[in-house]
């Protein structure tokens, strides 16, 4: 993939805060990805989070190495990624980063503040999972005690996304806050990811 150099990011571009240490944290996600999988596979996780991993988790072994040059997107507000990159992009893995149960095992894995920017890069996702909810619990971050009242922020002017992942299985998504489209460019030297490039798309 090629991008004309006329289009490469401005200096000043305040994109360039974010996307220095994109790289290496979406290397981080890839392994705490892993390893979430491997503590599912041993039952190491409370029971109510294993069924719901059952159903919504990416089964499939996530690829590996990493290349020595990889590169991450944002288009139309979602993150795309190619090759060994590519879970990162998979609706699934984007709406379990932002699933609370899940929050204090991602602040473990990635660090706080890591953990913390990817949640600023990733629009909001979640699972539409079709358990009842518990009597006075809500959908964290819709407000919704049911999917059935999704309409209802639909119908206020919220716009939303829908990504089939499966079998009736989809998930729910925002558009990204991030209003630009652009293309960033890493390399892997020595275990140390490194911004290459970048540019607006």
């Amino acid at each position: 993939m090629s991008a004309p150099a006329a289009r490469r990011l401005p200096d000043d571009h305040p994109a360039w805060k974010d996307l220095r240490p994109l790289g290496y944290e979406c290397t981080r996600w890839l392994n705490a990805m892993t390893m979430l999988q491997g503590r599912w596979r041993k039952g190491r996780l409370p029971e109510s989070l294993t069924g719901f991993l059952q159903s919504w988790m990416p089964q499939e072994p996530l690829p590996t190495p990493l290349p020595e040059s990889f590169e991450i997107r944002l288009e139309a507000g979602l993150l795309r990624a190619e090759g060994a990159l590519s879970p990162v992009q998979h609706p699934a893995w984007q709406a379990l980063l932002h699933l609370p149960a899940l929050r204090d095992f991602w602040t473990a894995e990635l660090r706080a503040s890591h953990y913390a920017h990817l949640l600023h890069i990733i629009p909001p996702a979640w699972c539409m999972d079709p358990t009842p909810l518990p009597p006075g619990s809500v959908i964290a971050g819709l407000g919704l005690s049911s999917w059935a009242e999704l309409p209802r922020l639909e119908a206020a002017g919220c716009s939303f996304l829908r990504h089939p992942v499966g079998e009736n299985q989809v998930v729910l998504s925002t558009s990204s806050a991030i209003a630009d489209a652009w293309l960033a460019r890493y390399t892997l030297r020595d275990g140390q990811i490194t911004l290459q490039d970048a540019f607006l798309l």
